[in-house]
């Protein structure tokens, strides 16, 4: 969870703490095309704008190797 947060702040991300094993990540816009993108490189996020969340998505912790890979994925796909 440390190693997400660090590198949510670092690109800027704003996050609602937790101690579960996901966080909701703020993209602050439509996250449609972002969850997309993600898609496309093959990581698996949920858009939660059910619960009024509509810039939200959720991020589930995975090992290391996995978490990097997501941070790998997002930042490609922000930089488009």
């Amino acid at each position: 969870m440390s190693f997400l947060e660090k590198n949510f702040k670092q690109l800027g991300i704003s996050f609602i703490k937790s101690y579960t094993n996901f966080i909701l990540i703020d993209v602050e816009k439509d996250p449609g095309p972002i969850y997309n993108e993600l898609l496309k490189e093959g990581v698996i996020v949920r858009p939660v704008g059910g619960y009024g969340l509509n810039t939200h998505l959720r991020v589930t912790i995975g090992t290391g190797e996995e978490n990097e890979r997501f941070i790998t994925a997002l930042k490609k796909v922000l930089s488009k």
